[in-house]
Order: structure tokens, then C-alpha cells, then sequence
């Protein structure tokens, strides 16, 4: 081999590295913008084409978003919308009275029922399990540190 071979060689992998690094770098997933808020009848018509399309999760995360509740509840309409036992008209989001709720979330945590307590803190907050949980053990926490 001459030397003059072995310098374009090196030349030629540096060059492939550079293009490389700079290829990889420019295709970085950018971030994702929020989503855009929809109307009611929107997300609606959305959700419908999206179960209508098999697209479940998308469906499910889209159900999710509209109506502010957890994985395994957003899964359970999204797939009895999708089997037709039962109508996205009625799967509206539960709301109960906000200052009742608190109260009979405070009398869960007070009587030591914390399942019952995370579940009302749930359907009243629209969270996901573990955002309940914690809100519920810090409840319990300030509780026992009044009295």
C-alpha cells in the first residue's frame, strides 16, 4: 500500500464520522407540542374516528385527555365504544360536588380507608393512580402531624 492510498483512506473516515455525527444530529426527534385544545363535539368526532380508524391508543389517549381520567378506565371505554356496548355520548366525566368529595376523601383518610380515598380523589381530581396515591398519603401525613 502507498502512503498516499493510506492518507485518503484516513481522510475518508474522518469525513464518513463527521458527515455521520452531523446526519445524527440533525434527524433529533424535536420536542412534541402540547396538545391543542378541543372542544367537547371535536374531541368527540376525534375519539369517534379514531376507534372507527383501530387506532386504540391514540383513541385511549386521546379519551384521557378529554376526559381527565386514568389508563385502565380511559382503556375500558375506549374498547366498549370500540364493541358497542356503549355510546360516547354518555361517557361524560364525573364530577362530584367538590367540597362534599373533599370532605368524604378526609373521612376515608381519617377512618384509615385509603383505597376509598384515593378512588373518590380520582373521579373528583381526574388523575392517574399514582398522582392520587400520593395526594392521599400526603392528606394522611398532614392528618396525623394536626392531630
Amino acid at each position: 500500500m502507498s502512503p498516499s492510498f493510506l492518507v485518503l483512506l484516513v481522510i475518508a473516515v474522518v469525513m464518513g464520522a463527521l458527515i455521520g455525527f452531523w446526519l445524527r444530529s440533525s434527524n433529533r426527534e424535536q420536542p412534541a407540542e402540547p396538545p391543542t385544545p378541543l372542544s367537547p363535539e371535536e374531541g368527540q368526532q376525534n375519539l369517534a374516528e379514531l376507534i372507527e380508524s383501530g387506532q386504540m391508543i391514540n383513541a385511549i389517549k386521546l379519551y384521557r385527555q378529554l376526559h381527565g381520567c386514568g389508563l385502565k378506565e380511559a382503556k375500558d371505554a375506549v374498547e366498549a365504544m370500540r364493541d358497542g356496548r356503549a355510546r360516547m355520548e354518555h361517557l361524560e366525566r364525573r364530577e362530584l360536588p367538590g367540597p362534599e368529595t373533599d370532605d368524604a376523601i378526609e373521612r376515608a383518610v381519617r377512618s384509615n380507608n385509603l383505597i376509598q380515598a384515593i378512588k373518590l380523589y380520582r373521579d373528583q381530581h381526574g388523575v392517574g393512580l399514582k398522582e392520587a396515591k400520593d395526594a392521599v398519603e400526603a392528606m394522611r401525613a398532614d392528618l396525623l402531624r394536626r392531630g
